[in-house]
């Protein structure tokens, strides 16, 4: 997913509402922060992840789609 438009400011989440969305999947705060770590430029690159003053946003939507993408690369 690449769009070159990204939605409005207030869509972006901080990671803990991230997280609360995300649970089944990455069911604690250092997992999900280990998978920020690991991908965070294909994160940025799907528009999933900004950073605005200092403080990384993320987008949920384009979060999971971007984590589906790259569990599909990573099983290829």
């Amino acid at each position: 997913m690449r769009d070159t438009e990204l939605p409005p400011l207030d869509e972006f989440v901080d990671l803990d509402t991230l997280q609360a969305g995300v649970a089944s999947i990455y069911p604690t705060p250092d997992s999900i922060r280990w998978f920020v770590r690991r991908n965070r430029d294909a994160l940025v690159e799907r528009g999933a992840l900004i950073v605005i003053t200092g403080r990384m946003r993320f987008h949920p939507g384009r979060f999971k789609q971007a984590a589906v993408e790259i569990g599909q690369r990573a099983a290829s």
